[in-house]
């Protein structure tokens, strides 16, 4: 059985939408030693064999026939958190999915898909694990967010060519259909999903979400309260917070088509504030870093992200090099 853990918001909407559901909030706490139903800070992670256990006595307990069709159709865009963003703003299907693979850590830290095109789809499948037989409503849970995930981004009626099912069927062939848009295979020997390929390549259309208005707040918030560097150096800290926001770098090329200059003239500019473009980028990257660990929203995976780490280990490096303490530490005076 892979190790591995989860963040701890996705149990959290779970035991939230089993209790909506009629399960004992009671007993779920106990199954992961909560207090209450929500998570118990913004950083915490749940681990897989605990979190499975929550969908064991879901699935024990009697729950409604279509409890995990229902969850994964409630997982959008916006409870993915940063990774939502990051693939709302991806260009096409292709890179939001890169995106999500890229990552996935700051959900799930042990990945449990593989995609792969062939000439006419794109197969979604997950590996056949021997807890699958336990927890039915996950692996539905499962295949219904990915359907669910590509109709989001597409903002198209998005149906799926095949579904297969270890196990036989939960709810009616009608529920199964409004889902997937086709009756899966029961008692299969596989997990997947198929829809036509030509998605693949389909321009992403989400609409923006929470996550991004939360980020353009916190970054104009902190923006204000900077030293004033001059309109134009003033600027270019806008387009870095930007650029990160995205999950875009930053480079001093970009800086200057933003402020409508050479690089030349704003590498002038830069100098004659005693100032270069990296140390302006590190300035504004340390700044943000601390307005967004001041508050709950996000993980401190996530902090890592849109401020342009690829791994958090370089975050965590740069923020002790800032402020003499790792982000976590950091975060714990606040909360």
């Amino acid at each position: 059985m892979p190790a591995g853990t989860i963040a701890a918001s996705i149990t959290a909407r779970l035991i939230q939408h089993a209790v909506a559901s009629g399960a004992s909030q009671t007993e779920l706490l106990a199954k992961v030693g909560w207090p209450s139903p929500a998570a118990p800070n913004p950083d915490a992670r749940v681990i897989l064999q605990v979190h499975w256990g929550v969908w064991q006595y879901i699935h024990e307990q009697g729950a409604p026939d279509d409890f995990g069709l229902a969850f994964g159709e409630s997982l959008a865009l916006d409870h993915l958190g940063v990774l939502g963003m990051l693939m709302a703003h991806s260009a096409t299907v292709e890179v939001a999915m890169m995106q999500q693979t890229r990552f996935q850590r700051l959900l799930l830290d042990t990945p449990f898909k593989v995609t792969r095109l062939e000439p006419d789809k794109l197969v979604i499948e997950h590996p056949l694990l021997a807890v699958a037989a336990r927890m039915p409503h996950m692996i539905v849970a499962g295949l219904a967010f990915w359907i669910t995930l590509f109709r989001s981004l597409t903002q198209a009626p998005v149906d799926a060519l095949c579904v297969h099912l270890p196990h036989p069927p939960l709810a009616s062939l009608e529920r199964y259909r409004a889902t997937f848009g086709t009756s899966p295979r029961f008692n299969a020997q596989r997990i997947l999903l198929e829809i036509d390929r030509a998605w693949w390549s389909a321009p992403v259309r989400a609409p923006s979400l929470g996550v991004e208005s939360y980020l353009r707040a916190r970054a104009t918030s902190l923006l204000g309260q900077l030293p004033a560097r001059g309109e134009r150096l003033d600027a270019v800290r806008g387009y870095i917070a930007d650029e990160l926001r995205h999950g875009r770098r930053p480079t001093l090329v970009g800086a200057a088509k933003r402020v409508n200059t050479s690089t030349r003239t704003l590498q002038r500019n830069l100098s004659g504030a005693a100032m270069s473009y990296d140390r302006l980028l590190d300035e504004t990257r340390q700044g943000l870093s601390l307005e967004y660990l001041r508050d709950d929203r996000l993980t401190i995976g996530e902090v890592a992200v849109v401020l342009g780490y690829s791994e958090p280990a370089t975050f965590y490096r740069a923020f002790k090099r800032w402020t003499g303490v790792p982000p976590g530490v950091y975060r714990s005076t606040w909360f």
